[in-house]
């Protein structure tokens, strides 16, 4: 790779992808909707691209001339269901359409999620990729209709898909709530009684699984086969959320109290939270959907076909990549 074009570059993903980028000497192109929120990455070296995901036309032409287009801009929350579908869905296909439309395209990395693939039974195996997609959020039926926007497109131009678990690590916001809440309140709250297993994966991994997959991945072939599609997640193990939560507290230095909130609770008031913040015109993090997605049996999931096809091996232990997480956050004085 010489030259990548960056969606959601300004996001925690993709600013950890665009500041590995430069460092290997790539020319890094970076969309943004805020100049300000993209200072940094431009006094790294990277070239701002002004425009949003929803408005291609003005800045298809920067596309021209890149070897890689890695498109990890979307939403996590929305107001509604429309929202997710159009910025998660329609703008992933629009841009396949802006670089499709070039003479020589370029290999497009899609950053969609695990959530897309949906979660398996609380005794099953970890899912794979060739299981059926079967998503129970409307987060993850986007970021799926995603995934069904370029494989309707897979023939015009080459393009892999990677579906991370929960990614942590330096400059993180929202697992970094988790530190916060377990380092000032001594407290980690359990959406029900279930303690769904999880797929996590630390930034740095995700970074270099998405680089090996853009020069070494297999492309999406348009048929059901899943060929092109690679979980990104640790799967050496899969803690369940209130081990989590008891690790990060080691990892803190803290001791923490396991508190399970009753559905008959956590539904009512995650509907009012989400609420409030729609009328304040805000997506909120905290939703009935999020809700659906925290009370399944098991999100456990397979990364076989990485280890087999790109060599995807994590760099350390969660407990280590837990502790330097700690350490970050402590040094940028947020916990």
């Amino acid at each position: 790779m010489r030259t990548v074009f960056i969606t959601g570059a300004t996001g925690f993903i993709g600013g950890a992808l665009a500041r590995s980028l430069m460092a290997d000497g790539c020319e890094v192109r970076c969309l943004v909707r805020s100049r300000e929120r993209g200072a940094a990455l431009a006094a790294a070296g990277a070239r701002l691209i002004d425009g949003t995901l929803d408005d291609c036309n003005g800045w298809r032409r920067e596309i021209v001339g890149c070897d890689t287009v890695f498109h990890v801009g979307g939403l996590v929350a929305a107001r509604s269901r429309g929202e997710l579908f159009a910025t998660n869905a329609t703008a992933t296909g629009a841009l396949a359409d802006v670089c499709s439309a070039i003479e020589t395209p370029p290999r497009l990395v899609f950053l969609s999620s695990l959530a897309a693939a949906g979660p398996v039974g609380r005794c099953d195996p970890p899912r794979d990729e060739a299981a059926a997609p079967a998503p129970i959020s409307n987060y993850g039926r986007s970021k799926l209709g995603g995934e069904r926007e370029l494989s309707a497109r897979a023939a015009r131009m080459p393009i892999t898909v990677l579906r991370p678990g929960i990614v942590f690590g330096p400059h993180d916001t929202k697992v970094a709530q988790l530190f916060q809440m377990i380092s000032t309140l001594r407290l980690h709250l359990l959406m029900g009684f279930r303690d769904p297993p999880l797929s996590l994966i630390h930034v740095d991994d995700l970074v270099s699984l998405a680089c090996n997959a853009a020069d070494n991945g297999r492309r999406l072939d348009g048929h059901a086969s899943a060929v092109g599609i690679y979980h990104a997640c640790d799967d050496r193990e899969h803690p369940g959320y209130a081990t989590l939560g008891r690790r990060i507290a080691a990892a803190l230095g803290r001791s923490v109290v396991v508190l399970p909130l009753p559905l008959v609770l956590a539904l009512p008031t995650s509907a009012v939270v989400a609420a409030c913040w729609n009328l304040l015109g805000q997506a909120s993090i905290v939703s009935p959907d999020k809700l659906r997605e925290a009370t399944v049996p098991s999100w456990a999931a397979s990364a076989a076909r990485a280890r087999a096809e790109l060599d995807f091996m994590p760099q350390a232990t969660l407990d280590t990549r837990l502790r330097e997480t700690a350490e970050w956050l402590r040094g940028a004085g947020l916990v």
